[in-house]
């Protein structure tokens, strides 16, 4: 399962960094001077202004070490294998974009494990993993410097590790769970909530066992209490006061209406998790059966959850600001499928019928935000302009998921044209220096990195076709054994 999602994921990446550029230049300058100040103030905010007069992104230091060997790696292709292409750093940013794909196919690979467990049945689980990662906004983030697939992992990994870990009575997984949830907050400081709550789950589910109780308390602290002071330290080191994580004088950093955000994030055109992520619907139904079955876990994957949601709900930037759907839920969207697992063996006729023709639609529902970059629509369709945060939110012409459609209707025959000969590109865009990537350039390409090396002339078409042809074949295929291997009923202890 794992490989099977992550050819599919290499198969569709693009290399688009949006805000995330700031990751991309602590991981540079660890590699590359053993730094974690920015090269430059990325953003043009003196929030992120350091004591000692250097640049620092504000965000957790996780995603940014979670980049080092991807960036290495970019770096290795161009500096020892002479291998270069576009921009000096192409090479480089394309690498540790890569990084998302590979967090998003450890995901999927995780929660594979996880409906396993719920639901001990091979292709039950397969079906499942692939709906959290095709059916929701997985799929999307997969292809972007965002650290929300790296944030995912850490949530829904450290989730599943405490569950085993608690339910069976054993160290290993309890203890590698934890350190997952306190990864989660070197990556966004918020997801400290998220060991919190699974950590108050695994001390109740012991009830008045001192012993056990006392050493799942060791192992949920000692991680944390590691993770909490690497980023006090962080914290210090960049700004001189362990409090300060860059966003105490940043003023999108700021709570605001709780009521408004739950009606952003359920039922606004530019965010509703319902929207975006149509699967979501029947997984909480799924969720509330699973409570009569096995209670335990349905609520460690409600409180969870629910807390996350809660918390984003009440910021005033509940929306994520610069993002293509409800960006900050990821997480939340991808465990929530767990409880899905019993419905694909289960349920007959027409429930069954309508239940899959909803997760094929949820899977279809996120070809708009794959095919095209959605920060780039504005190459394609010529009319959108500048969008108000207002528009992007609650209006439905300038929502992400309509513009998006629009534009991949209007780039898929355009980029079939051009690929076969029938038309010739554009001219690409000058490239500056404070471009984020190649995709800034060639914003009428569909965002796959094969059509990209395809309109810089590094690659003939028929050539840019196979590569990702060959990929998504050698995903598809090996998706296919898993799906259509004698179905299996593991006795799994929990």
């Amino acid at each position: 399962m794992l490989a099977a999602a992550l050819c599919l994921y290499l198969a569709t990446t693009g290399g688009s960094f949006a805000t995330d550029v700031m990751t991309y230049e602590v991981t540079k300058n660890i590699v590359e001077r053993g730094s974690v100040a920015m090269s430059y103030n990325v953003h043009d905010m003196d929030a992120h202004l350091g004591v000692d007069g250097q640049y620092y992104a504000p965000y957790g230091v996780g995603h940014a070490i979670w980049g080092v060997p991807f960036y290495a790696a970019g770096r290795l292709a161009e500096v020892t294998l002479g291998f270069s292409i576009g921009r000096p750093d192409a090479v480089r940013k394309a690498a540790f974009v890569t990084g998302s794909a590979v967090a998003a196919a450890l995901v999927v690979w995780v929660v594979f494990l996880f409906a396993w467990r719920v639901e001990p049945d091979t292709r039950a689980a397969a079906a499942t993993a692939f709906t959290a990662g095709f059916g929701t906004l997985l799929w999307p983030y997969a292809k972007f410097g965002f650290n929300a697939p790296v944030a995912a992992l850490a949530v829904v990994g450290g989730v599943y590790g405490v569950w085993v870990g608690v339910a069976g009575r054993r160290a290993a997984p309890l203890w590698i769970g934890s350190s997952l949830l306190a990864f989660a907050l070197l990556v966004r400081h918020e997801l400290a909530l998220a060991a919190v709550l699974a950590g108050v789950w695994a001390l109740v589910a012991h009830g008045r066992e001192v012993g056990p109780t006392l050493r799942t308390w060791v192992a949920l602290a000692v991680p944390g209490a590691a993770a909490s002071g690497v980023t006090l330290a962080y914290n210090y080191v960049r700004f001189g006061n362990i409090w300060d994580t860059g966003y105490l004088r940043d003023t999108t950093a700021t709570f605001g209406s709780i009521v408004e955000g739950f009606a952003g994030l359920l039922i606004s055109p530019g965010r509703s998790v319902f929207l975006y992520t149509i699967v979501l619907g029947p997984a909480l139904v799924a969720l509330w059966h699973l409570f009569r079955r096995d209670r335990g876990t349905a609520m460690l994957v409600a409180l969870v959850s629910g807390g996350l949601t809660v918390f984003y709900a009440s910021l005033e930037y509940w929306d994520a600001d610069r993002s293509y759907g409800s960006r900050y839920l990821l997480p939340v969207l991808v465990l929530v499928c767990v409880p899905l697992a019993p419905w694909f063996t289960r349920l007959t006729g027409a429930a069954r019928t309508t239940f899959l023709a909803i997760v094929l639609v949820s899977i279809a529902g996120q070809l708009p935000g794959v095919l095209v970059d959605f920060t780039k629509v504005g190459t394609v369709l010529a009319d959108v302009g500048r969008i108000e945060i207002v528009e992007r939110r609650w209006d439905w012409s300038r929502a992400g998921i309509n513009l998006n459609t629009r534009a991949s209707l209007a780039a898929v025959p355009l980029n079939v044209r051009y690929v076969t000969g029938f038309a010739t590109p554009p001219a690409p865009r000058p490239s500056t220096g404070r471009d984020p990537g190649f995709s800034e350039q060639y914003g009428y390409s569909l965002d796959f990195w094969w059509l990209y090396l395809f309109y810089m002339r590094a690659v003939p078409g028929w050539l840019a076709l196979l590569s990702g042809a060959a990929l998504v074949t050698t995903g598809g295929w090996l998706l296919g054994r898993t799906l259509g291997s004698p179905r299996s009923r593991l006795s799994v202890g929990r």
